[in-house]
């Protein structure tokens, strides 16, 4: 009982329950006494208290309900007819036994929820490492990227962390939110499975045509993901990660691919994952540049405010700069203290 409900919750229907057998024992007395039916609304504090507490406590309860309607209760208040024994230990036997019969079916219901919810959570995990071993493979495509999966899954959450102290962004960015946002932006990149290797893996400069074929790779991912969400339409990992995916190379001014769309109308998450995904690239060696410090990618950034990025996730970013730093390096450092295992993927 203590696994579904918490001490805190348990007490407080015990409170509810006490308050309900005190107010009963009231109505039934002002009613006339034992003989109106206002006695058998007792049941409803004896549920209350038993469906919410451990068997003992609810026995217990159901006893000090069944004696507040029994002897102290007469049977006809005004002729001061008293009830007779047999009558009130019966109706408290009734009690107890409601108590006992809810406890176990509440108890039952409890325990087969958490095995259900351990089930769904084991599926879950196996699913997120399923999704993490092909975003890997995709990955390893290009050896310069190194842990930058993971690395974004971490600033996104950083940043969302931060943002969700912003009140212009504090409803819509709850808990739940965050939590699908930083495993969602793994995938960003998986579209690049499409893309062939000479042009992925080209150590210089795309020519037009080459980049052309680059700028599909948010289509390819996307598409994949969209067949996967058709058939799990509820499912708010797959929606969020299609928006990052389709997304996330869109910018604030509008001149960004695949569908040039500007500002509020780019996804909150894509405009999220878009400068994480920069800094982490400008941060990062590639085939194509060199690693920049912290300092200079910074300048990026902020040059990139209301152009690519959007200015108020910009801003957000650049005050907690030094904390983005301090991520990059540590998940750089011990990626393997990244578990893709802590996130849950039943929602």
């Amino acid at each position: 009982m203590r696994k579904y409900f918490s001490k805190k919750d348990s007490i407080l229907f015990l409170i509810l329950g006490f308050c309900l057998t005190a107010l009963i024992a009231h109505i039934a007395y002002v009613s006339g006494g034992s003989n109106t039916s206002a006695t058998s609304l007792m049941s409803l504090a004896v549920i209350t208290v038993s469906a919410t507490n451990r068997k003992t406590v609810g026995i217990i309860h159901a006893l000090i309900s069944g004696l507040s309607i029994g002897p102290i209760l007469p049977l006809h208040v005004e002729l001061g007819i008293p009830q007779k024994p047999v009558n009130w230990i019966i109706r408290t036997l009734y009690l107890v036994s409601v108590s006992l019969i809810v406890n176990y079916f509440a108890q039952y219901y409890i325990k087969e929820f958490e095995k259900n919810h351990r089930i769904e959570k084991e599926i879950s995990q196996s699913n997120m490492a399923t999704i993490y071993a092909l975003i890997k493979l995709s990955e390893s495509r290009d050896d310069e990227t190194g842990t930058h999966v993971e690395r974004v899954s971490q600033l996104c959450r950083l940043l969302a962390i931060k943002m969700q102290g912003i009140a212009k962004f504090s409803d819509y960015v709850t808990d739940e939110y965050i939590d699908n946002l930083s495993k969602a932006s793994m995938l960003h990149d998986i579209g690049k499975v499409g893309i062939p290797d000479n042009i992925l893996l080209k150590p210089g400069r795309l020519t037009r045509e080459e980049f052309e074929v680059i700028k599909q790779h948010p289509i390819i991912g996307a598409n994949v993901l969209a067949e996967i969400y058709d058939m799990y339409p509820n499912n708010s990992f797959l929606k969020l990660g299609h928006s990052i995916v389709r997304y996330h190379h869109e910018k604030w001014d509008g001149s960004g691919y695949p569908n040039g769309i500007s500002q509020e109308d780019i996804p909150l998450s894509a405009r999220i994952m878009a400068i994480v995904d920069v800094y982490d690239a400008l941060r990062s060696k590639r085939i194509y540049k060199a690693s920049y410090d912290h300092e200079h990618s910074i300048s990026i950034i902020n040059e990139g405010r209301g152009k690519h990025f959007d200015p108020d996730i910009t801003d957000i970013f650049i005050d907690h700069s030094q904390e983005f730093k301090d991520v990059y390096d540590r998940v750089t450092a011990d990626p393997q203290k990244v578990s893709y295992l802590d996130f849950d993927l039943s929602s």
